[in-house]
């Protein structure tokens, strides 16, 4: 078990980022390679300047107000979904940095950053994972069933998973946030540190699967979140 988790905590780490900024690259120059299409797609009305179309472009992506007219109570768990998910990436932002102005900004101390942190946590930790329960519920009846793929089932499998061992470490493990600082800093810039002992093993679990998510994901459905912008954009260009 110790080599399992060297090799998650100390190789491939490097070799999921490697594959995740690669894919999206490959991603990227392989649409703008893309050939134009022979006919004109834009949307009328359409934003004049291209700031205005790009946030007329994120606007629809972020609310997807094109779900909210077509399918409500899967809009419900989608946006649920997206937004516990958008709130865990700018909490994980703790276990790298932390938001020092902020804190400054609220005369927060540490016992009080602490107890928002776990608070926040729980409540996005929960708005992400009870949605996927339903999205993957969905799909095993009635018309969604018929059109779904191995690849649908893996994806939110995979999610199920990130988000049961990061709730498993925040509802039954008390993970030291310092030790978890110190681990993903001594990664990125090459300062290794021990994988935070607090967190037990259900940190390899996550942290593995988030790596397996990275590398899947320029390769994925998952890449619709980069697409779905760009096409926008193209629409109202």
């Amino acid at each position: 078990m110790e080599s399992i988790a060297f090799l998650f905590c100390f190789v491939t780490p490097y070799v999921a980022a490697a594959a995740f900024l690669g894919g999206i690259a490959y991603r990227l120059t392989v649409w703008r390679q893309r050939s134009p299409v022979p006919v004109h797609l834009s949307m009328f009305p359409r934003p004049e300047s291209p700031l205005a179309r790009l946030g007329h472009a994120l606007v629809d992506t972020f609310t997807l107000k094109g779900l909210w007219k077509v399918n409500k109570p899967l809009w419900v768990g989608a946006f649920a979904m997206h937004l516990g998910l958008l709130s865990l990436l700018l909490g994980h932002v703790r276990t790298v940095t932390d938001y020092y102005l902020l804190w400054e900004l609220l005369n927060w101390g540490e016992e009080q950053q602490a107890l928002f942190s776990h608070l926040a946590g729980i409540v996005a930790g929960v708005l992400f994972m009870v949605p996927l329960v339903y999205l993957l519920g969905r799909r095993f009846a009635g018309a969604v069933k018929w059109i779904s793929v191995p690849e649908d089932y893996l994806i939110l499998l995979l999610l199920l998973g990130i988000a049961i061992t990061g709730n498993h470490m925040r509802f039954l493990v008390e993970v030291d946030i310092h030790q978890l600082r110190a681990f993903l800093q001594g990664l990125i810039f090459f300062r290794w540190a021990p994988a935070p002992a607090s967190a037990g093993i259900s940190f390899i679990y996550h942290f593995a699967m988030v790596q397996l998510l990275m590398i899947y994901f320029p390769f994925s459905k998952l890449s619709h979140t980069i697409g779905t912008v760009l096409s926008k954009m193209v629409a109202r260009s």
